[in-house]
């Protein structure tokens, strides 16, 4: 699975999911701490604006990389905290969804493999 493009994809958007719940996380656990700014990962828009230059090539799918970034567009607290746990949890919630997806979709992959190899 070398240069399969559709696996390597798989391969790092589920490495975004993971790195976006280890932000998540913290952004939730920073919810009291004052003067914490909440942090995101950046990653589909990255790869949104790869795709949309045609054709794209495995060389440059290789080098897309999710992102954290600091938040400056939400609203600060009178702590100059910008956490929101609604919003986190809700984000929470999401990644945990696209992360399951994923995992189904990679899953459909590995099996059409296998059954390729049995000769079915």
């Amino acid at each position: 699975m070398r240069k399969d493009s559709t696996y390597l994809w798989l391969e790092k958007a589920l490495d975004a999911c993971l790195l976006r719940h280890k932000v998540i996380a913290n952004n939730i656990a920073n919810v009291s701490t004052p003067g914490f700014k909440r942090l995101e990962v950046v990653f589909e828009e990255k790869l949104k604006a790869l795709l949309n230059k045609k054709p794209v090539s495995f060389s440059q799918l290789k080098k897309v990389e999710p992102e954290i970034i600091e938040d400056q567009n939400s609203a600060w607290r009178e702590d100059f905290n910008n956490v929101d746990i609604e919003k986190e949890m809700v984000e929470l919630s999401k990644n945990t969804l696209q992360y399951n997806l994923y995992i189904q979709l990679l899953n459909g992959k590995l099996e059409k493999i296998r059954k390729a190899i049995a000769g079915r």
